[in-house]
């Protein structure tokens, strides 16, 4: 297994260049494993922060060390065996004895991820979803099944709406024949922004009461959408989308 050691060019190390979340801890050694890549490295030894009370402490109770998958590098899985401390909570009044110093940037608790590998899971699974998510990511050197990727996607929280003033109505089918719901769109953006549990007047008419400033309705000829519309924006323009014109025209 070659060992590599990195190299200072000046005053700049080129695993801070090329690892850049890592320019905080104290990189030990790059060892070549075959199929994947093992990069040792440790804290630097500051005070932390206990996550109990927030007092400050760098009394050291022990040291123990973590393994997080990293974004993988020329087609391999990059691995971070992290050694961290243990330190020991000062404030006598504090519930929390010891706890582990944190590593703002790269990880968080209980995590075996890096922030960075995660946030590339959760931009793919929502991208293709779990399935060919799984398969695309197996291509870049990232095992993962699309029960984790879903789960991933769904743990987001949801985007801020924000101002729209140019609304999309449609609804969808849940369980065609059966149950169906309505999708918001910002017409501008051209992106889904909400999801309404029915396609009752009522319900649209309440959602658009909690976001005013609409100017303009772009929705299907239903009847509901229409009541509900005028309802919840009494002064917003009512068109009908292009789609549901021409399908209207072929039927």
């Amino acid at each position: 297994m070659p060992c590599v050691q990195h190299v200072v060019a000046g005053d700049a190390c080129c695993l801070t260049m090329f690892f850049p979340h890592l320019a905080d801890l104290a990189v030990d050694e790059v060892t070549d494993h075959g199929d994947y890549v093992l990069v040792a490295a440790r804290t630097t030894g500051t005070a932390a922060a206990c996550r109990g009370c927030g007092a400050s402490s760098s009394r050291v109770h022990g040291h123990y060390r973590r393994l997080l998958h990293d974004l993988p590098a020329a087609g391999r899985p990059v691995l971070i065996a992290l050694t961290v401390r243990r330190l020991a909570c000062q404030n006598p009044a504090c519930r929390v004895r010891t706890f582990a110093e944190p590593v703002p940037g790269l990880t968080q608790r209980h995590a075996r991820r890096t922030m960075l590998l995660r946030r590339l899971l959760e931009l793919i699974a929502l991208a293709l979803a779990g399935r060919a998510a799984s398969r695309l990511l197996a291509l870049l050197g990232v095992g993962v099944c699309r029960d984790t990727l879903i789960q991933l996607a769904r743990a987001l929280p949801d985007p801020e709406i924000g101002q729209v003033t140019v609304l999309g109505v449609d609804d969808f089918s849940k369980r065609r024949g059966h149950s169906y719901a309505t999708l918001i769109i910002d017409m501008e953006t051209r992106k889904p922004i909400d999801v309404l549990d029915d396609r009752q007047a009522s319900t649209l008419t309440d959602w658009l009461r909690e976001h005013p400033g609409v100017q303009v309705v772009c929705r299907d000829r239903a009847g509901a959408y229409s009541l509900g519309a005028k309802d919840g924006a009494p002064d917003a323009i009512q068109v009908a989308d292009r789609w549901h014109l021409w399908d209207n025209l072929r039927e």
